[in-house]
């Protein structure tokens, strides 16, 4: 096997990267700073058989107490930006979303007004079609730069891809960059006043001072997660450090020293109970890459 390329470290403790501060070491963990970079790890992981799973805050994710047999990559040193046109932004993967919210303001460029409060990155928002407030990202993506292991990257038109609710259809693939176009012409202070407004409705009603990594399952059809949840009367249930939410059912909190398993196994007892009393499946949001010798790739 090759040695790693640059900015790949080996035994990286995985609870230190993401908000649930859960989960055991990944075999190699990559931070590249530069598209180049991304591209190398990539294709070095790629060749090296190893499976593959890309992060940007860790937000929304939940590592595997025996961590994860491969190679994470975090993408948070990706966050150039620039503007390409009047109402076109193009971000790399790593650019947090929150960040990329109040620049929108500030150009006055309407569109992104519901999804302040969201750590995550503006690649992981892409790739998992991330929604607020009736509104999903994948509404507002003109372009996205894929990049595959060993055949390099290339813009795809937004059009070419599978938009669905949670859903994007880029799969396995990589987001390295992507192009929002916005609405140009709106007054700052109007915009900032309304994204004020939707930060404050989601501090009011969702557990943000306490660890967590949002919501835990998509809503059904027609139908919310947290008040199935709330309803049958798993609100407050506790399971060694982790607590569903009392502020929000359909958040899963660490009071502190929950382990992953813990989280997992509240997730489950959750799915069940809810799949007994409302006959509803409930999906999984969080993403849970997996544990050590069966990691998803």
């Amino acid at each position: 096997m090759r040695s790693p390329p640059l900015n790949i470290q080996e035994s990286v403790l995985l609870r230190q990267r993401c908000w649930y501060q859960t989960g055991g070491e990944a075999r190699y963990f990559g931070r590249p700073g530069s598209l180049e970079e991304l591209q190398q790890q990539v294709d070095w992981g790629n060749a090296a058989g190893f499976p593959l799973f890309l992060m940007g805050h860790g937000s929304n994710v939940l590592f595997a107490d025996d961590g994860f047999d491969g190679l994470v990559i975090c993408t948070t040193g990706l966050k150039a930006t620039e503007v390409v046109e009047p109402g076109v932004i193009e971000v790399e993967a790593g650019f947090q979303l929150e960040k990329l919210v109040d620049q929108a303001n500030k150009l006055g460029w309407q569109g992104l007004e519901s999804f302040p409060g969201i750590p995550g990155t503006i690649g992981g928002a892409v790739w998992g079609n991330a929604g607020a407030g009736g509104e999903d990202i994948g509404d507002r993506v003109s372009e996205v730069l894929l990049l595959e292991p060993g055949q390099g990257r290339e813009w795809v038109d937004s059009r070419d891809l599978d938009w669905r609710y949670r859903y994007s259809g880029i799969e396995d693939r990589v987001v390295a960059a992507v192009r929002l176009r916005l609405n140009e012409g709106s007054d700052p202070q109007e915009l900032k006043r309304r994204t004020a407004e939707v930060e404050k409705r989601k501090r009011d009603t969702q557990p943000f001072a306490l660890r967590s990594c949002g919501c835990i399952f998509r809503n059904p059809p027609g139908q919310s997660a947290g008040a199935l949840i709330e309803k049958s009367g798993l609100k407050g249930t506790t399971l060694g450090g982790a607590r569903v939410s009392i502020e929000h059912a359909n958040f899963i909190v660490n009071e502190g020293g929950a382990t992953s398993r813990d989280i997992e196994q509240l997730i489950e007892r959750i799915r069940s109970h809810v799949k007994k009393l409302y006959s509803v499946d409930l999906e999984r949001e969080v993403i849970m890459p997996g544990h050590r010798g069966g990691g998803r790739s």
